[in-house]
């Protein structure tokens, strides 16, 4: 049987593991993410938390160390160094 949320796409940032809402449009999230990354600049994502709550994740793309992006369509996560 199949867990509903194992199909959670993902996002990690600096060991911290945050999930889209199932209305999120990842490839959009994803962008903004890469974006912060490669300017400096700050993303803002709706993501829940670990108790399913949703909440906003602001991405330091100055500071933040590692990100990873896990769409769940491959075994393993893309990782993009900030």
């Amino acid at each position: 049987m199949t867990n509903e949320h194992s199909l959670d796409k993902q996002i990690i940032v600096d060991g911290s593991a945050w999930t889209l809402p199932k209305e999120s449009d990842a490839v959009k999230a994803f962008q903004e993410i890469e974006t912060a990354l490669d300017k400096d600049s700050i993303a803002r994502v709706a993501v829940l938390d670990a108790h399913r709550r949703r909440v906003d994740l602001l991405i330091n793309g100055a500071t933040v160390g590692t990100v990873v992006l896990d769409a769940c369509v491959d075994p393993r996560p893309t990782e993009t160094s900030g």
